[in-house]
């Protein structure tokens, strides 16, 4: 209805007054004036789509876009380096560099992170495999990620392993390839710190990129890059996938932290 009042006062703008049988210049048929009628609809529709599409951006990095890229290398230490304040971080990254030297295989492969995770469990970790999946829109193809996380006293932890591959674009700038340095190979961190981090990266890759004179790709985009870890996900503990449907839930759920020990 909002949209229909618009286009009427659109057109009141637009189309001239006629009074009686008098006319405001050349004629024009009836057919023809349906035809400027629906060309001036048709221009107005296109002309507020390309303003959503113009608001539907990723322009939500809020302070991070105005930091240079020493600040933001001192905020990715501050993430990586804080395990000393928590010990259950530390705890899960060790577990997780053993478990890394004791599975073979793909370490980029869905059977390898499970592996890890089936290790993690076995140590008395309550980790999972959380996969999310998201659709095709005009933001962002569609598609689908997997990833390893572990809950314990009330907090949610993501394990990766090399993160960096997820950030690694085409011919960075020195400055974008220096972040790149600090990364460790085995991340674990709380959600709200990977969300820091992945916006603070997709500043600095659409930087890179823009610098580069490249068009940032919508795979690295801050939308695309946030849906990997922050979409609604299925949780599983089984070893082996499996085809039977969980369901689909979002990512700052309820869960029952801490039902297992790991210390």
């Amino acid at each position: 209805m909002e949209i229909q009042n618009r286009i009427t006062i659109e057109m009141g703008r637009n189309i001239p007054v006629r009074f009686g049988s008098e006319s405001s210049g050349s004629e024009h048929s009836a057919g023809e004036e349906s035809t400027d009628l629906s060309d001036l609809v048709k221009s107005f529709m296109e002309k507020n789509s390309l303003k959503e599409d113009s608001i539907v951006n990723d322009n939500d990095d809020g302070e991070l876009e105005w930091y240079d890229y020493s600040e933001k290398k001192k905020i990715l230490q501050e993430i990586f380096g804080d395990f000393a304040y928590d010990n259950v971080k530390e705890k899960i990254r060790r577990e997780v560099e053993v478990a890394y030297e004791l599975v073979g295989g793909d370490r980029s492969s869905s059977e390898f992170k499970r592996l890890v995770m089936s290790r993690l469990r076995e140590r008395g970790f309550d980790a999972g495999i959380c996969k999310t999946r998201w659709e095709r829109n005009r933001k962002f193809p569609s598609g689908d990620y997997e990833y390893i996380d572990v809950n314990y006293g009330g907090n949610r932890y993501i394990v990766e392993i090399s993160l960096m591959a997820e950030f690694e674009i085409a011919r960075p700038i020195h400055q974008y390839a220096s972040l790149l340095d600090v990364f460790p190979f085995v991340f674990v961190a709380k959600v709200e710190d990977l969300k820091r981090l992945v916006r603070l990266m997709c500043t600095a890759i659409k930087d890179s990129m823009k610098t580069m004179e490249m068009h940032t790709p919508p795979w690295r985009r801050n939308s695309y890059m946030q849906a990997k870890w922050f979409n609604s996900y299925k949780r599983t503990t089984n070893q082996v996938p499996t085809t039977k449907s969980i369901g689909f839930q979002p990512y700052n759920c309820t869960h029952n932290f801490g039902s297992k020990f790991a210390f």
